[in-house]
C-alpha cells in the first residue's frame, strides 16, 4: 500500500506545472504558458532624450525647426510576462506654439507630462520567447497627466490629461542592458497652449526620443510545461499494477508452508576500476538537472578520481516525439553541457578528462521515446 501511496504523489506532482529553462520557450509566446514571475522580477529604468513637436491651429505655418525642442525622458517599469509590461514614465521641457497666419507669433511653454502606459511586446507574442533576442518590437498605449507652469508674463499655467501611444524599439547590447529608440506622442486639451482656439477640442504633441534601458532585478522568465503523459502513463501503469497485487495478496488464503530462512549473503563490492555507464533522464523541453538526477554524475565523479588516468565522453540526446532536428540537436549540446559544467565544477575533475558530444534526436538509444530526454557518460 505505502507503494501505492509513493506513487499517487509522483502522479499527482505530474499533472503540476513544472518550470523549464529561464529565457526562451520552445514555442511562440502567445501559445506557451509561462510560470508566474515575483514582484522584484523583471523590472526596467530607462532614460533618453529627443524631440517634440506642438501641433496646434496656427503651428503649421511656422518653420518646423523652429517647432522642435528638446525634450528629456525618463521610466520604471516591470514586465509582467514576456509580452505584457507597464510603465511609469516623465517627460518634459520646452514647447513652442505659434499664432498669426505665418506663424508669426511664437510663444516658449515649459512643461511635464506622467503617463503609466500599457506595453505589447508583438516579437514575443508572434514568435518564440527569447530574452537574448537583438531586436524587439513593442507598441504601447496610455494616460498621463499635464502640467504646463506659469510663464514669465503671468499666464495661468495648464493642468489636465493626456492620452499617449508610441512605438518602442529597443536592441540589445548586453544581457541587462539595451539601447532604444521611439516614436510616438499624446493629445492635450487645446487649452493647453496659448494660442487662437482650433475647430477640434485637442491638439498633439509628437516625440521621438533615443536612449538606454537597464534590466534590474532578476530577468528572464521561465516556460511552464505540464510533465509528459509518456511519465505519467507509465505511472499510471504501476499504480494498476501494484493495486492488483495488492487484491491478489488480500484475498490469497493463509495456506502456504513456513517459509524457509534464508542464508545472509554479502553484497560483493565493486572493484574501484569497474565503471558502471551511468545516465542523467531530463524533463520535456529542458537541459536543467533534477537534484535526483545529479547521483549520477556524482558516482561518475567518485570513479574518475578513484582512476585517475580514466577518461568520460558525455553524449547528449533528445526524443524524436518533440521538437524539430534542429531544436533537438541544440537541447542535447545544452544538457550534455550541462551535465558536463556540474562534473568539472563541482566536482572539480578536469576538463581534459571530459569529452562532449550532442546527437540530438538523429539517434535513439532507448525503445521507449520519453527515455531518450538524457545524457550518458561512457567511458574511455
Amino acid at each position: 500500500m505505502k507503494k501505492v501511496s509513493l506513487l499517487l504523489c509522483l502522479a499527482l506532482a505530474g499533472i503540476s506545472a513544472t518550470a523549464q529553462e529561464s529565457g526562451v520557450s520552445a514555442e511562440a509566446g502567445r501559445k506557451a504558458t509561462f510560470a508566474r514571475n515575483g514582484f522584484w522580477d523583471n523590472w526596467f529604468v530607462g532614460a533618453g532624450a529627443g524631440a517634440s513637436v506642438y501641433f496646434g491651429p496656427s503651428d503649421q505655418h511656422a518653420d518646423f525647426l523652429d517647432r522642435m525642442t528638446v525634450n528629456p525622458s525618463v521610466f520604471v517599469g516591470k514586465w509582467f510576462n514576456p509580452y505584457l509590461g507597464a510603465r511609469f514614465r516623465g517627460q518634459g521641457g520646452k514647447i513652442h506654439s505659434f499664432s498669426g497666419n505665418q506663424g508669426q507669433n511664437m510663444y516658449s511653454m515649459t512643461h511635464v507630462n506622467a503617463t503609466v502606459d500599457f506595453m505589447f511586446n508583438v516579437t514575443n507574442y508572434l514568435g518564440k520567447y527569447n530574452e537574448n533576442r537583438f531586436y524587439n518590437f513593442i507598441p504601447t498605449v496610455g494616460v498621463g497627466y499635464n502640467h504646463r507652469f506659469e510663464d514669465k508674463f503671468k499666464q495661468r499655467g495648464f493642468n489636465g490629461p493626456t492620452f499617449n501611444a508610441s512605438l518602442l524599439n529597443t536592441f540589445r547590447i548586453s544581457d541587462r542592458l539595451s539601447a532604444f529608440a521611439e516614436v510616438g506622442g499624446f493629445i492635450v486639451e487645446q487649452r493647453f497652449d496659448r494660442g487662437p482656439k482650433g475647430k477640434t477640442h485637442w491638439n498633439g504633441i509628437a516625440t521621438g526620443t533615443a536612449g538606454l534601458m537597464l534590466k534590474v532585478g532578476k530577468v528572464g522568465f521561465s516556460e511552464a510545461v505540464l510533465m509528459d503523459n509518456d511519465l505519467l502513463n507509465d505511472l499510471n501503469g504501476q499504480i494498476n499494477k501494484l493495486r492488483r497485487e495488492n487484491d491478489d495478496l488480500r484475498n490469497r488464503k493463509p495456506n502456504c508452508p513456513p517459509a524457509v530462512p534464508c542464508p545472509e549473503v554479502q553484497p560483493a563490492a565493486v572493484a574501484p576500476d569497474t565503471y558502471i555507464p551511468n545516465v542523467v533522464f531530463f524533463r520535456l523541453n529542458s537541459a536543467n538537472i533534477d537534484n535526483n538526477q545529479e547521483v549520477s554524475i556524482y558516482n561518475t565523479a567518485q570513479f574518475l578520481k578513484a582512476n585517475p588516468n580514466a577518461k568520460v565522453k558525455i553524449v547528449g540526446y533528445a526524443d524524436k516525439l518533440t521538437g524539430t532536428a534542429e531544436y533537438n540537436l541544440k537541447l542535447s549540446e545544452r544538457r550534455a553541457r550541462n551535465v558536463a559544467k556540474v562534473l568539472t565544477d563541482k566536482y572539480k575533475i578536469s576538463s581534459d578528462r571530459v569529452q562532449v558530444e550532442w546527437k540530438g534526436s538523429s539517434e535513439q538509444p532507448y525503445k521507449e521515446n520519453a527515455w531518450n530526454r538524457v545524457a550518458i557518460f561512457f567511458a574511455q
